[in-house]
């Protein structure tokens, strides 16, 4: 599945119709020096009250009146970007899936890749905004499949496959953030480190990708759903996983920040089975 676009393809395709570049650095980056013409959207530091689907409503609600005040609705296309592909532009695009909205991509390499092409860049001006929790029911159209609830993850399916995409010392429970409560892993996790789905501030092929998936453990044919400390990670892998032939592939949003808080959810710790 296509959902990147490279530095000279974006370069000819600058003159489309409802095109739209969206900056998912910090503001401060964004103002400083971005690709001409771009708006800005804080995706990275929202962070969902709880995984429910009453959380994940008011998740969708926020990221719906968001895009309404950037215009995001009406585009055609959106390339989010950041520094170098990492974990807020794919962030960028999934909150944009979630809200039942195409023409979606991520600008692979992001603002590096651009520099490279020999393009310019030009202070932010205009349209900003940040992704925040919303009160009102969630928008028609939302997609809540794209996230699982805490409830999904605690009672999975049979076929369902859990992916942990932290660091290995997140994962074996050896090292836990301090706004963590404890470290460890949801139980059955299997492993990957999300950044071995990257090279170069880009992503991997896909065969590259889908080799790395399969030898971690997962089944293309089986459901996924991707967790990490607080929800980007995890959309980073999504989308590695989408390149690599992955179809049905969710976020588990509060991930381990969330998991850990609760001493009544089961963990495990150590080296995988």
């Amino acid at each position: 599945m296509t959902v990147t676009i490279s530095a000279t393809e974006l370069i000819a395709r600058l003159d489309e119709p409802g095109l739209v570049l969206v900056d998912a650095r910090s503001q401060e980056e964004w103002k400083q020096a971005t690709l001409p013409g771009a708006i800005f959207v804080n995706v990275y530091d929202y962070f969902v009250p709880e995984s429910t689907e009453q959380g994940y409503a008011g998740m969708a609600a926020g990221a719906a009146r968001a895009f309404r005040e950037v215009g995001l609705g009406q585009a055609k296309t959106v390339v989010w970007f950041e520094e170098e592909t990492g974990m807020r532009s794919p962030r960028g695009l999934w909150f944009q899936e979630l809200l039942g909205l195409e023409g979606g991509l991520i600008l692979d390499g992001g603002l590096q890749a651009w520099v490279k092409a020999n393009c310019t860049l030009a202070p932010g001006e205009g349209a900003a905004v940040d992704i925040t929790h919303g009160a009102g029911p969630a928008p028609e159209g939302w997609r809540p499949e794209l996230a699982l609830t805490r409830e999904a993850l605690l009672h999975p399916d049979q076929d369902l496959q859990i992916f942990d995409v932290r660091r290995p010392t997140e994962f074996d429970g050896s090292f836990a953030h301090d706004c963590c409560a404890r470290g460890g892993r949801i139980p059955g996790a299997l492993f990957e480190f999300y950044e071995d789905m990257l090279r170069d501030g880009k992503y991997r092929p896909a065969e590259e990708i889908r080799a790395g998936a399969l030898a971690a453990g997962l089944d293309p044919d089986k459901p996924v759903v991707t967790y990490c400390h607080r929800g980007a990670r995890a959309a980073t892998a999504l989308y590695g996983l989408r390149l690599a032939g992955f179809r049905d592939v969710g976020i588990f949003v509060g991930s381990w920040h969330e998991w850990a808080a609760d001493e009544t959810l089961p963990m495990e710790t150590g080296a995988a089975v």
